[in-house]
């Protein structure tokens, strides 16, 4: 049986090592892209070399995605897996002081970042290669979303409808497309939000807390796994019950 290898696009994010910690764990070698952030990759593979890989990816640079594609194939002759976990740090603004700029930081790294990852894989698509896509989007793509965050939601919105249309368009070349909606979670993108958010999502939450890392990683292990073989266009919620859907 041919080793399976994945892709996490934001590696070095605190839900792409755990997600890659979860992964090895079924005996899957994981490729993990970071950009500025790669010393806590490099502790990882350097603790583990034969499972863990990295790979420099620039979001914003199509040629970087592409070289880093290239890279992983040449390498190990295949992609199986493709999580998508990254986003830019956000910060709480009304619509009416917000910039375009933001709101395209937002889609470049969350649309047109995997849309040029997808075109890169292009050839093992149309070869009927089986790749299993996973994309992080947000609670927030459930219901009335929050205010202050139109430009982050917005873009994850983007991404839902693209992981859709490709799970339309692409099924029929083996490939599915699922996705996950954390709520709140515990990791550096909260950085620049107000603390006094944090502590009023967790005493809101019915199990009393925001999600860790790793409550999310666990339910993309399962849907990269054998068991999540049926599964295909489905959107988990990962609240602790804070929305019911």
């Amino acid at each position: 049986m041919n080793e399976k290898i994945a892709l996490i696009i934001g590696g070095s994010g605190d839900i792409g090592l755990e997600t890659a910690k979860s992964i090895a764990k079924q005996g899957i070698k994981v490729c993990l892209t970071f950009n500025k952030n790669e010393l806590k990759l490099k502790e990882l593979s350097k603790n583990n070399s034969e499972n863990y890989f990295t790979y420099k990816m620039d979001l914003f640079d199509d040629q970087s995605i592409k070289d880093a594609i290239s890279g992983i194939i040449q390498e190990h002759h295949t992609i199986d897996i493709v999580v998508h976990c990254v986003s830019p740090r956000i910060a709480n603004k009304q619509i009416l002081d917000l910039r375009w700029e933001e709101f395209q930081e937002q889609i470049d790294v969350q649309i047109k970042g995997l849309f040029t990852v997808v075109q890169s894989l292009s050839g093992l698509i149309k070869n009927n290669h089986r790749i299993k896509f996973i994309a992080v989007l947000t609670e927030a793509c459930f219901g009335k979303p929050p205010t202050e965050l139109s430009y982050y939601i917005t873009a994850k919105y983007g991404l839902m409808g693209f992981m859709k249309s490709m799970c339309s368009e692409l099924t029929a070349n083996n490939c599915t497309f699922n996705m996950v909606s954390p709520g709140m979670v515990d990791t550096k993108l909260l950085d620049n939000l107000h603390p006094k958010i944090k502590e009023v999502a967790s005493f809101k939450n019915p199990m009393k807390r925001i999600a860790q890392p790793a409550d999310v990683a666990e339910v993309i292990a399962y849907l990269i796994s054998e068991k999540a073989n049926y599964l295909n266009g489905v959107n988990i919620p990962v609240n602790g019950g804070n929305l019911l859907i």
